[in-house]
């Protein structure tokens, strides 16, 4: 068997690192034939929300990682897959550890262990927790003041040796090991002590997680051994690194963004304070100047200041990767690649594909780096290859989180908008952005374009002959609209490019569009009428 499972916590939206922790979890348990399980580690009460538990099972389910076990996955055996809901669980491993004096309860507030530390620190020391005895009377004076213990396991004094299954042997020496926290004073286990015991009864074979919790995999080895289990194989994986900064890739990159730009802003304009920027963004200058002074990350005081100064923020979560238009296929394809190779130049690979190729001992030990330009590459060349049906229904998930014109367009305009534009754009915004000549009609030509087709060798008067033409045509459509082009060339004895280049710039304002007859024929007859009335009307006759 080779059950594995991604187990986030619902304190934020999902990171991509997350999502490619996750994708190398279900790839290895689907080349297997075996379950992938989903876990919500949702024991940190004050800063677990239901809001974001929904929003990862809906970030999971964008980018088509489904599982076998977890959340609304009634039938599954080895449930509840909420830690919130399984503390009866947790409650007896601990009493087994009380029982066998493996464990104990520690009585000391947080100001206690404060000050404890600052000693240690002040006589150049390493602070370790270790088990202290108490009087009698030190514990009913511990009572008497409403204290709550903690429980502590019990470091059993010697190395720790993990065989990582990508990195290697690891070893922690034990002068390093503290008594390690195994229940928190609200009765909640903590993450360490609750992971061990889930990925153990819910009979998990691998666990694949960054390499930032390699450290704490010895932890867990030493709670395996107490409670007399056999540890899980695990495996580190690489991180991922900011492609400018080469930092690793964090939401934090949000908020030193919008710091960037909003001191850029606030240099160029001359202000002092943030009260000039506190109307735009909703947030008062008290909460600004605290999170321009990092005394906050804030994600949404960041937003605020991206959409305020009209910048763009890295793109770091899943909704960043939706919302920017790129196609959940090519974000998991080339997260798929940051890590691991299939052991050739294939790049572009479907999830069939990843499945059978997918293999630990081609995981990579050194850090990835994220390239948003290539990300951007590989989501063009999937708008290119995808069948209509899924691009289509990617575009109305998009739409669901971005506002578009596009949105009020029915579903046969959708659809041949998507037609259209999927040779050139490599996301939705990208098309949005391209598209968006559709629905506001120009009110200038660029003028480069202007005197080169328009001004030089009659152009002016092949678009007023080629309105009253089109003003003759019955059905209004692509082809009907090529043919009538093609008469004014064979009586002219003029080339295509004479007469479809004016159009363009007319109807367009740019000079850039898809097909010519497409557009038109999108556009529909009053329309493409009028803005080519417009033109003549409007568009300057001579330089300015």
């Amino acid at each position: 068997m080779a059950r594995t499972r991604f187990a986030p916590s619902p304190t934020g939206s999902l990171h991509v690192g997350g999502v490619r922790t996750a994708l190398y979890c279900w790839l290895w348990s689907r080349r297997h034939g075996s379950p992938f399980v989903l876990r919500i580690e949702d024991t940190d009460r004050r800063r677990s929300t239901d809001e974001a538990t929904q929003g990862l099972i809906r970030d999971m389910r964008w980018v088509g990682l489904d599982w076998d076990e977890g959340p609304e996955c009634p039938d599954a055996p080895y449930g509840p897959y909420f830690q919130s809901e399984r503390l009866d669980r947790y409650d007896a491993a601990v009493q087994q550890l009380l029982d066998a004096d493996l464990a104990y309860e520690a009585w000391e507030t947080s100001e206690e262990l404060q000050a404890m530390r600052k000693e240690a620190e002040d006589n150049k020391e390493n602070f370790r927790y270790r088990r202290r005895p108490y009087s009698e009377e030190e514990l009913a004076r511990f009572v008497a003041e409403g204290r709550t213990p903690i429980v502590r396991l019990q470091a059993p004094g010697k190395d720790v040796t993990v065989e990582d299954r990508i990195l290697g042997p690891v070893t922690v020496e034990a002068e390093v090991l503290d008594d390690l926290v195994i229940r928190k004073a609200d009765g909640y286990p903590t993450y360490h002590f609750a992971v061990v015991v889930d990925d153990h009864q819910m009979h998990i074979d691998l666990i694949l997680r960054g390499q930032e919790h390699l450290m704490n995999t010895h932890k867990h080895h030493l709670i395996y051994e107490a409670l007399g289990w056999e540890p899980i194989p695990a495996g580190h994986l690489p991180t991922i690194l900011n492609m400018g900064s080469g930092g690793k890739m964090s939401k934090r990159d949000k908020a030193k963004a919008a710091r960037k730009a909003a001191r850029d802003a606030q240099k160029a304009e001359g202000h002092t304070g943030w009260s000039w920027l506190a109307d735009g963004t909703g947030h008062s200058e008290d909460e600004l100047t605290a999170f321009m002074k990092k005394k906050s990350d804030s994600i949404p005081v960041a937003e605020a200041i991206a959409k305020a100064l009209g910048v763009d923020l890295p793109l770091i979560e899943v909704m960043d990767f939706r919302k920017a238009g790129v196609l959940p296929e090519a974000l998991i394809n080339y997260l798929a690649l940051l890590g691991w190779s299939p052991g050739d130049d294939r790049e572009v690979l479907s999830l069939p594909e990843l499945i059978a190729l997918f293999d630990i001992g081609r995981v990579t030990k050194t850090a990835a780096r994220f390239d948003p330009a290539k990300l951007e590459w590989m989501s063009g060349e999937y708008m290119k290859s995808l069948d209509e049906d899924t691009l289509f229904q990617h575009l109305e998930e998009w739409l669901a989180v971005r506002p578009s014109p596009i949105a009020a367009l029915d579903e046969a305009h959708k659809r041949w908008l998507l037609r259209m534009y999927r040779p050139r754009a490599s996301t939705f915004v990208q098309l949005d952005t391209l598209a968006r000549f559709f629905f506001v009609a120009p009110t200038s030509w660029t003028e480069k374009q202007v005197a080169k087709h328009l001004r030089k060798g009659g152009g002016f008067d092949r678009l007023q002959h080629a309105r009253v033409a089109l003003e003759d045509v019955g059905r209004w459509a692509p082809d009907r609209l090529r043919e009538t082009v093609d008469q004014l060339c064979a009586e002219t004895g003029t080339g295509l490019g004479k007469w479809a280049q004016p159009l363009r710039i007319a109807v367009t304002g740019t000079g850039v569009s898809p097909d010519l007859f497409d557009t038109l024929a999108f556009l529909g007859r009053d329309e493409t009428l009028s803005r080519l009335q417009t033109c003549l009307d409007s568009c300057p006759r001579e330089a300015p």
